[in-house]
């Protein structure tokens, strides 16, 4: 599940999205704030893994070595 940092360009506000992982980003972010529909991910921050999820994998490789 990538986590989008992403800005709103009518508002300037600044928020997170998320992915799920099989599914496509959306064609679309809409902004809390103000409602626009121009929100666009941010080129500066690259999309991270959810901190749930490299938990799972960390647990999952630790499982398989014992």
């Amino acid at each position: 599940m990538p986590v989008y940092q992403l800005r709103c360009p009518d508002c300037g506000h600044e928020f997170s999205g998320m992915v799920f992982m099989g599914t496509r980003p959306p064609a679309v972010w809409v902004c809390a704030q103000c409602g626009g529909e121009r929100a666009r991910p941010r080129e500066d921050c690259l999309p991270t893994p959810h901190p749930l999820e490299a938990t799972q994998r960390l647990r999952a490789d630790v499982v398989s070595e014992t």
